[in-house]
Formats: structure tokens, sequence, C-alpha cells
């Protein structure tokens, strides 16, 4: 099937566009759409992101600050969407994630409930790294920093 998009009046069908071809301008330049494909990120720079957003989102919620918590799991679910995006073949692996071990996270922030918490967040992790292994990844084993990164202010809201 292929997809239809307007431009300037005419339609153009995706299915015949090559990439390569497709030339845009920028206030930067020009480049191809291959080009600017290329430079989108990979999982590997998402996943730098998000494992800081994990673990300032359980310093959060240690700390009792489930407002920062939450908000730590809507930057971690929208850099996910990066991924999703980017890397369309992982897309369905992600999601699942999310549905099996993000949602069950969320509730127990939304209740702010640290044991249920602290069982979510441990049971993600665990996905985590049970993904990173089926994905011939598993020498990348997420595990929380002897030296958190750098956190704003966490303590809980007054």
């Amino acid at each position: 099937m292929s997809v239809k998009k307007r431009n300037g009046g005419n339609a153009i069908d995706t299915s015949t566009v090559n990439p390569s071809e497709v030339v845009i301008t920028t206030k930067h330049g020009k480049m191809t759409l291959d080009q600017l494909a290329e430079i989108q990120p990979g999982l590997g720079t998402v996943m730098v992101e998000y494992g800081k957003r994990f673990y300032r989102m359980k310093v959060a919620a240690e700390e009792g600050n489930w407002d920062l918590a939450n908000y730590q799991l809507k930057e971690a679910r929208e850099i996910q969407e990066v991924g999703e995006t980017t890397r369309p073949a992982n897309a369905e692996k992600l999601k699942n994630f999310e549905n099996n071990y993000l949602d069950p996270i969320e509730k127990a922030i939304e209740a702010k409930d640290w044991n249920a918490f602290e069982k979510a967040y441990n049971d993600a992790i665990a996905g985590c790294n049970g993904c990173h292994a089926a994905t011939g990844h598993a020498y990348i084993k997420y595990e929380l920093p002897s030296t958190p990164p750098d956190l704003p202010a966490v303590g809980p809201t007054q």
C-alpha cells in the first residue's frame, strides 16, 4: 500500500520515492531524506537518556517526591517514543516493555505507594536486562549506578 502526501496541491506516491533523491532545504543547508534518517538517534543514544530518567525517577520516589517521579516517568516514555519512531524494527518490543513494566510503575506513582513502586521498578530492571539479552545485547546490564547522575532537587514537594 502506498501513502499519498500533499505537496503544494500535487499528490506524491511515496511508494515510488527514493529517499536518497529527496532533497530538503533547512536554514542549515540542503540534505537528502536518507541523510536526515541517518542522523536520528539510535537506541544506544536513547537508552543513555532513558537510564538517567529511570534513576531519577527512583530517587524521587524514595524521597517521596511523587510529582518528580511522575515527571521522570513521563520523560522516559517520551524518549522511548523516539526509539520507537527512529528504530521501528524495535517498536513492538519497546511498546510491550511500556505496557508490561512502565504502566505498573505509573500506577504505583499515582497511588504514592513505595512498596508497589519498588516491586514494579525492580521488575522493570529485570525486563530491561531480559530484553537486552533477547536482542543479543546481554553485555548491557542495567544496574543502579553507585554514583548518581546529576540530579535536580528531589526532596518532597511542599
